[in-house]
């Protein structure tokens, strides 16, 4: 079964502005027998919130069809025997919901006792206190470091950009000396995870499509998985660095909208 998985920011929305022909963009693959996921770096919200804010742009959408870097890091961390542990947090309340949810101890205290794991995401609130906070319990308190993702900005509301979750990791690895270990994408853990919970990770990776505004960390997934991988030019990468990208950032497509994409997939597959 052919699955289309959807990037968000920049690719459905911007800030709280949605993009043109989205939902029926989604509507038409879903009609046409396709499987849809959406997956995203930003952990400022958890799942249900997410599927919420999908809601208010015209977009239905399950648990099962959503996965976010911040649900992604907390069952990555479970599976590596991390459940229980104490957790220092530097992000929204969205990570810190589904970590505690996931089983972890969460501690955002920038005075408090010692952790186990320091785990950074997207954070508005950041400061002196956490990332001085955050380096004690990495250098000294030897924490294991983990980043939701490091893109280093996203797309906002009236054509802006603001810092990303990379920005908050960068200054803590830089005061820790330490490098993080990343979940978010380009690494393919939180897209095997989505296609776990869509029911089709034993499909060839051919039968995945990577729908995404940024070539260093949406088209690279996909072209690490093996999926087909589509760049839409309604966020952070424009048509000419896609042409110009190598290697993994390179999209075996370019397009300026979503409504574009269903001719795209229905032509790769019939050749017409």
């Amino acid at each position: 079964m052919t699955s289309v998985i959807f990037d968000m920011d920049g690719v459905l929305y911007r800030g709280s502005e949605p993009l043109p022909g989205a939902p029926e963009c989604i509507e038409t693959l879903r009609k046409a027998g396709y499987k849809t996921g959406f997956l995203t770096n930003n952990s400022g919200r958890s799942l249900e919130e997410r599927i919420e804010l999908l809601k208010s742009f015209g977009i239905s959408a399950e648990v099962s069809e959503m996965m976010t870097s911040g649900e992604a890091t907390a069952r990555y961390l479970n599976s590596k025997g991390y459940k229980g542990s104490r957790v220092y947090v530097v992000g929204k309340d969205g990570l810190v919901d589904t970590l505690k949810k996931a089983g972890f101890v969460i501690d955002t205290d920038d005075e408090g006792p010692g952790c186990d794991l320091v785990v950074v995401g997207w954070a508005r609130n950041i400061n002196f206190e956490k990332i001085a906070r955050a380096q004690y319990e990495i250098f000294i308190n030897k924490a294991g470091f983990f980043a939701t993702n490091v893109d280093p900005m996203f797309p906002s509301s009236g054509g802006k950009v603001l810092p990303g979750a990379g920005s908050m990791v960068a200054a803590i690895a830089t005061a820790s000396q330490s490098t993080p270990e990343v979940i978010g994408k380009p690494k393919t853990i939180s897209l095997k995870y989505l296609l776990m919970e869509l029911g089709v990770d034993r499909e060839p990776p051919e039968s995945v499509w990577m729908v995404g505004d940024r070539l260093d960390s949406d088209i690279a997934c996909g072209n690490s998985y093996g999926a087909n991988t589509v760049l839409v030019t309604t966020g952070i990468s424009t048509r000419e660095m896609g042409e110009k990208a190598v290697g993994m950032e390179h999209p075996e497509f370019i397009i300026d909208s979503l409504s574009e994409l269903p001719t795209l997939i229905l032509e790769k597959f019939t050749g017409k």
